[in-house]
């Protein structure tokens, strides 16, 4: 579902800037605004000095929400006199679905004036006023009428994995609303923990929990910066937490895990005690979280864990059912009891059923789950392109759009495996293809409510959060809210790296910073900020239980990471996706190559980390074979054939400039 635009729009969007001059290219915001208009510029391409260089005035408004976070995101900008018309000034009002977030903003000499229906629109605009102001493009004559493409534009965390403190939760707030994003979806449960306070059932919450208090308290923060905060508690599967306060609760016995990965244990849904523990969480969330929708969870459901118990084995052959049809008698519940509490519910698309009950799909397993959802008239929620915790380019996520038919989706999925920076994994994506199973030819018209990228935590930790997660969500966040037409990846590229600067860390020079911490001079740390971590879920289940997952048999293997395993290494640390490499390959080839020998030569009295060298000394390598090749010592067949060779994972490393020096030496182009 889109959000209704204002009258104002109805000449339509647009993401192109009109100018008077070219002096200036783009405006260094993200997302982009859906329509910009720039009519009154100087000779300069620079915006004359502004007054009020170390504050602002606020005129014209008297919500407090507005002031304040106006005065958070505007903190030593230089505005001047900044007047605010709110047309509905409801203080009551919460964030919720379909409130209004279109604004329009237009910049003079020393006047910015925002309009908006509501504060939601008004803060949006702040937003968008805060990132102009510190990047100095509050251009006199410039104005922006803009409104969101998507009504659903969402961050899924996982705090059950690793344990985020309120700081880093009201931290992440900050971001979402400097993005313009405006669901929190809080995944609280899993195997490894339980981290919400119930007071019906005290022996759930694990040791790291969150109290009541510091729930209302981030509701509260959100709220203020029109961010919707929605719960999950996941069931009738990674319910582990669960079952070891209540083993009654299942159909047989469970441990302690601090293992990653799916979980064998799931609720009874045969047992009326499990529906009463449930019905009273429900209450217990409704209290806290005031937003109309709860996640009910719903994913990777082992259906052998019913199937091998004597009496639910009996029950699925006397009534002739499968697991998933279980399953489904269970959500029918379940939506029922969230129903009663005046909500809607939301799942992962593993509910999917022809009998299903009224329910938000969101879509995690590729592109055919939407339609699948699409076509039993469900409303989705898009997040299969928008994995965070895969380490992939920002301009494949930014490729994706939630709305794209299911042949151009499928076909950018397929193009994943022939990606040079995937080829590493291309094994892993082939395996995702199991997830067409069941596909429909869905050919009505794709309208979703929006979507949602995630964060799962298994290799995430408060100290890697920042690293991981602004790298990247920015796009992700243009994606939701800007027009389908906005996709030039180059400008893109240069936007986001502006962006950091607005949001609470900019994730380079955090890595940057923890870089010196390994004891990095300055030439090893610019040298190692050319290494990325290996991509797709290599990392986490590493190569035995990875080539176990493509053979069908991941369930006993030992996977290299668990809940207590530090994550305190350079790969913990470094940008998903190296800028520095980019940067690097915008360079002229020889230049560029020669630049990562120098840089190799100056660090060789610099102890490296064990871990890194074989990664290091492939970068070398490669530097070596581009200046031979450039130097005609070998020819360009042969040198792409050495590339090739070192262009593979080192432990948890890949080596990005190789990358780009195989396809400037075969005439390709990255994005």
């Amino acid at each position: 579902m889109r959000t209704a635009l204002p009258a104002y729009f109805a000449a339509g969007f647009s993401c192109i800037i009109a100018v008077m001059t070219t002096k200036v290219s783009t405006l260094h915001c993200m997302p982009l605004p859906a329509r910009v208009n720039l009519t009154e510029l100087a000779e300069t391409d620079q915006p004359p000095p502004r007054a009020a260089q170390s504050g602002f005035f606020v005129t014209g408004s008297n919500d407090l929400r507005l002031q304040a976070v106006a005065a958070q995101m505007l903190d030593g900008c230089s505005v001047g006199e900044l007047h605010i018309s709110i047309a509905d000034e409801s203080a009551a009002m919460l964030p919720h679905l379909h409130m209004d977030e279109a604004y329009t903003l237009a910049i003079s000499d020393n006047l910015v004036e925002l309009q908006s229906a509501s504060v939601w629109g008004g803060l949006r605009g702040i937003a968008t006023l805060a990132q102009l102001a510190r990047q100095r493009q509050l251009y006199a004559g410039l104005k922006i009428q803009d409104a969101p493409r998507f009504a659903w534009r969402g961050l899924s965390l996982d705090v059950a994995r690793h344990f985020f403190p309120l700081a880093s939760l009201t931290a992440v707030v900050d971001g979402l609303t400097a993005l313009k994003m405006n669901v929190l979806h809080l995944h609280l449960s899993d195997d490894q923990a339980f981290r919400f306070p119930s007071t019906a059932y005290p022996s759930l919450a694990s040791e790291q929990h969150y109290t009541v208090t510091e729930l209302k308290e981030l509701v509260g923060y959100a709220a203020d910066r029109g961010i919707r905060v929605v719960p999950e508690l996941d069931v009738p599967g990674h319910v582990t937490a669960w079952l070891v306060a209540y083993p009654q609760w299942g159909s047989g016995i469970v441990s302690p895990t601090t293992r990653f990965g799916v979980h064998k244990g799931c609720l009874n849904p045969l047992d009326d005690s499990v529906y009463e523990a449930i019905d009273a969480l429900l209450d217990e969330l409704g209290d806290i979280f005031p937003d109309e929708y709860i996640h009910v969870g719903g994913d990777e459901v082992s259906p052998t864990w019913w199937q091998e118990d004597d009496v639910i084995g009996a029950y699925l052959r006397e009534q002739q059912m499968s697991a998933q049809d279980l399953q489904n008698v269970f959500l029918r519940r379940v939506c029922s009891m969230v129903s009663n509490t005046g909500k809607k519910a939301v799942a992962w698309d593993e509910v999917l059923h022809r009998d299903m009950p009224e329910c938000v799909v969101q879509n995690w397993r590729g592109a055919t789950t939407r339609d699948r959802a699409l076509a039993l008239s469900m409303p989705v929620l898009v997040s299969a392109p928008y994995y965070l915790d895969l380490n992939y380019p920002a301009d494949l996520h930014y490729g994706f759009d939630p709305e794209a038919t299911q042949s151009q989706w499928l076909a950018q999925e397929d193009a994943l495996q022939d990606d040079p920076r995937l080829r590493h994994v291309a094994d892993g994506i082939e395996w995702t293809k199991q997830w067409r199973a069941g596909n429909v030819a869905f050919d009505g018209p794709v309208k979703v409510l929006g979507g949602e990228a995630c964060l799962w935590s298994e290799l995430v930790v408060p100290e890697v959060l920042p690293t991981r997660l602004w790298s990247r969500l920015p796009v992700v966040a243009e994606r939701f809210w800007s027009p389908a037409e906005c996709t030039n990846t180059d400008d893109m590229y240069q936007r986001l790296q502006s962006c950091w600067r607005n949001l609470p860390e900019d994730p380079e020079a955090l890595c940057m910073q923890n870089l010196h911490k390994f004891g990095c001079g300055e030439a090893l740390t610019t040298l190692v900020a050319l290494l990325e971590p290996v991509k797709w879920y290599g990392r986490l289940l590493g190569e035995q239980a990875l080539q176990a997952r493509l053979a069908g048999t991941e369930m006993p293997k030992a996977r290299p990471y668990q809940v207590d395993t530090p994550l305190n290494r350079v790969a913990d640390f470094l940008l998903p996706e190296s800028m520095a490499a980019r940067r690097l390959n915008e360079q002229d080839l020889v230049q560029g190559a020669d630049r990562v020998v120098q840089l190799y030569n100056q660090a060789q009295h610099e102890k490296l980390p064990q871990d890194l060298c074989d990664a290091v000394e492939a970068l070398l390598q490669g530097a070596e074979v581009v200046l031979a090749a450039s130097a005609a010592s070998i020819s360009n067949a042969e040198a792409l054939t050495r590339l090739q060779s070192l262009d593979v994972p080192y432990g948890e490393y890949i080596a990005a400039p190789l990358h780009y020096w195989r396809a400037a030496l075969g005439g390709a182009e990255l994005a």
